[in-house]
C-alpha cells in the first residue's frame, strides 16, 4: 500500500503558491517597514499610516479564501485536497502572527514597554493597537496570559507545521501533527472568543479611537481569525479521516485482509 501521496503533501498550484507568496510579502514589508521607518523617523506615526498598514496586515486572511478557489484551466480538486491547502497555508499565517506579533506584546508587557506615549518609536506597530485596545497598554494581566497561550500554541504549530510539510512523513506521523494543528488553532480560536465576550461584557469601556477603533481594529482585524479557523478545523478532519481510514485498512490488509472498497467512501473490508 502507498503511504505517501505527494498530492496530498503539496496540493499547491503554482499560480497560487504565487499569490500566496505575494501576500505574505506585503505583510512582511509592511512588518518590517513601519518597525525601521517610525524607529528611525522615516515615517510619521500619523492616522495614515495607522489605516493603511493595518487595512495591509488585514489583506492576507480576507485574500486567502479567494485566492484557495483560485483553479488553473482543466484543474481538478478533491475536497481532500483543498482542506489540506488550506491547513498548510493557514498554519503559517497564525504562526506569523503568534510569534512576530504576539510574541513582542508578551516580552514586552512586564518591562511596560506598551505604556501611553506621543514618541512610540520602534514600538509603533504594537502601541498602535493599544490605542484602539487599551487593555494591551502594558496593565491588563488577562492580556498577558492571553498572550502567553497564544505565543506557546503558536510554537507547537510552526513545529508541527514543519513536519508536515516533509514528503517522508509516515501517515502515523502526519496524524499526530494534524491532531496538534487540530487543538492548537482550537485554542487560538478559544481564545480569540473569550477575548471578544469579555469586552462585551465590559460595554466597550476599553476600545479607544471611536469608530475607526471598533469597526476597523477591534471587529475588523479579528472576526477573520473567527471564521477562517473554523473552516481550518473542518479541512484537517477531512485529513485526519481519511489517513486514519487509510493506515486502518493498511494494517487490516497486512494482517491477511482484504480490502474491498476505497478508503475515501465507506471503506468496506473483508476478509
Amino acid at each position: 500500500m502507498e503511504t505517501h501521496d505527494p498530492d496530498f503533501l503539496r496540493p499547491v498550484a503554482p499560480h497560487r503558491l504565487k499569490a500566496y507568496t505575494v501576500l505574505f510579502t506585503v505583510v512582511g514589508v509592511v512588518f518590517v517597514g513601519t518597525t525601521i521607518g517610525v524607529g528611525t523617523g522615516l515615517l510619521a506615526p500619523s492616522f495614515t499610516l495607522d489605516v493603511t498598514a493595518n487595512l495591509l496586515f488585514g489583506l492576507p486572511v480576507i485574500i486567502l479564501p479567494i485566492v484557495l478557489f483560485w483553479k488553473a484551466p482543466g484543474e481538478q480538486r478533491s475536497r481532500l485536497q483543498l482542506g489540506a491547502e488550506l491547513t498548510l497555508i493557514y498554519l503559517p499565517l497564525t504562526v506569523g502572527s503568534q510569534l512576530t506579533y504576539e510574541l513582542p506584546f508578551l516580552i514586552g508587557h512586564p518591562f511596560n514597554l506598551w505604556t501611553p506615549t506621543s514618541e512610540p518609536g520602534w514600538r509603533w506597530l504594537w502601541w498602535q493597537y493599544g490605542l484602539a485596545d487599551q487593555r494591551y497598554g502594558s496593565h491588563d494581566n488577562w492580556i498577558f496570559g492571553l498572550e502567553f497561550v497564544s505565543v506557546v500554541v503558536g510554537t507547537m504549530l510552526f513545529i508541527a507545521w514543519i513536519r508536515l510539510l516533509r514528503r517522508d512523513l509516515p501517515d502515523e506521523s502526519r496524524i499526530r501533527c494534524l491532531w496538534l494543528s487540530f487543538l492548537g488553532i482550537a485554542a487560538l480560536l478559544t481564545g480569540t472568543v473569550a477575548y471578544y465576550v469579555a469586552e462585551i461584557r465590559a460595554g466597550f469601556s476599553d476600545i479607544g479611537q471611536g469608530a475607526f477603533g471598533l469597526w476597523f481594529k477591534f471587529v475588523g482585524e479579528n472576526v477573520p481569525y473567527m471564521i477562517l479557523p473554523a473552516f481550518v478545523l473542518y479541512a484537517i478532519y477531512v485529513q485526519i479521516n481519511y489517513l486514519t481510514r487509510r493506515v486502518a485498512i493498511g494494517d487490516f490488509a497486512a494482517g491477511g485482509g482484504t480490502v474491498v472498497a476505497k478508503t475515501q467512501a465507506g471503506s468496506r473490508v473483508s476478509r
